[in-house]
């Protein structure tokens, strides 16, 4: 067996062999492998997974009975399905028996077949072990289940009738309504290179020649704000992350001069940054620094502002920058 032990967050050994009884508990285990590999256990602490197929995470050990599975050929969460797990939300073809990493991607699945095939679901159930989807129609038999595979995260499709059978005169009420989320994911690749200038009006008119979707200008930005946040995340959780930021570069340059100021609401107010290598290159210039600035179109706005130097060579080179709310004395 192969197991995997790792030790804090860096130290990985991959330990082809341990001779144990086969009647030994997960204490005895640990101490043979703390032995083996000459690891004290008061210092530090050993965390043991056993892979049972690569198609499925390790499985951490934490017990007599994680002990036990071992010995196991393959894990009972495994059993029921033992091929490719889906982890896209915008599968080409969605067929009984296929498995999803877990339920939101699967539900995600659905939302996106919905606009493909132009017709709209209700849930009928949906709990932590079940996702089953019905048509809105009265007469419809288009139908979808999806279980959980035992323990694990993995959702599996049980049964589904693909062929929806609503009457013509329901065919408007049936028809999908796009959403945000959905139509946000769709759009995600147009979004994945910054230069890509893709407005709503884009959305628009893509959705409607792709998908027959007439979306609205605030749905086709509701949907773009959507694509932006997955990517990026949202604006305030950057703003959130300057002081750990601004303290790896403390420490990255020695020498650096950082500062970052908030209000007294504990807001983001002022940054600013000039880097050691900066300042050493000041000594081999001219005597002349060039402050500019430009907006910022975030979220929040603002504006930059930086200050250049310039060599023997008539390169510019960059001093310092820093954020502002406006350009004035204060700041």
């Amino acid at each position: 067996m192969v197991i995997g032990i790792a030790l804090g967050d860096t130290e990985i050994f991959n330990v082809d062999e341990i001779v144990v009884s086969d009647d030994s508990n997960y204490s005895q285990l640990n101490s043979a492998i703390a032995k083996h590999l000459m690891i004290d256990t008061s210092e530090k602490i050993i965390e043991i997974k056993y892979i049972v197929n690569e198609h499925y995470p390790p499985m951490k050990i934490r017990n007599d009975m994680g002990v036990r599975l071992i010995d196991m050929k393959i894990s009972p969460a495994i059993v029921e399905y033992d091929s490719i797990i889906i982890t896209e939300h915008m599968p080409n073809v969605i067929e009984v028996g296929q498995a999803y990493k877990d339920k939101q991607t699967i539900a995600s699945a659905m939302k996106h077949y919905s606009i493909m095939y132009k017709f709209q679901f209700r849930v009928k159930r949906s709990s932590a072990r079940s996702y089953c989807l019905v048509c809105v129609g009265d007469n419809c038999t288009w139908y979808f289940k999806s279980t959980r595979i035992n323990d694990s995260a993995l959702f599996k499709v049980q049964k589904f009738n693909s062929l929806p059978t609503y009457s013509l005169m329901d065919n408007t009420y049936i028809q999908c309504k796009p959403t945000a989320t959905v139509v946000g994911s769709m759009v995600i690749p147009k979004y994945t290179d910054p230069k890509t200038i893709y407005i709503p009006k884009d959305i628009q008119t893509d959705m409607l020649s792709e998908h027959g979707m007439n979306l609205t200008y605030m749905q086709a930005w509701r949907a773009k704000e959507k694509a932006l946040k997955f990517l990026r995340g949202h604006p305030a959780d950057s703003y959130s992350r300057l002081p750990s930021y601004l303290y790896i570069l403390e420490k990255t340059y020695p020498g650096s001069v950082v500062k970052l100021q908030k209000t007294d609401d504990d807001y983001f107010l002022y940054a600013f940054v000039t880097l050691s290598t900066s300042i050493k290159d000041w000594d081999y210039c001219r005597p002349v620094i060039v402050v500019d600035g430009t907006f910022l179109k975030s979220a929040y706005k603002g504006i930059i502002l930086i200050a250049s130097i310039m060599d023997v060579a008539c390169s510019i080179l960059p001093l310092a920058y820093a954020v502002v709310d406006s350009e004035y004395d204060a700041s």
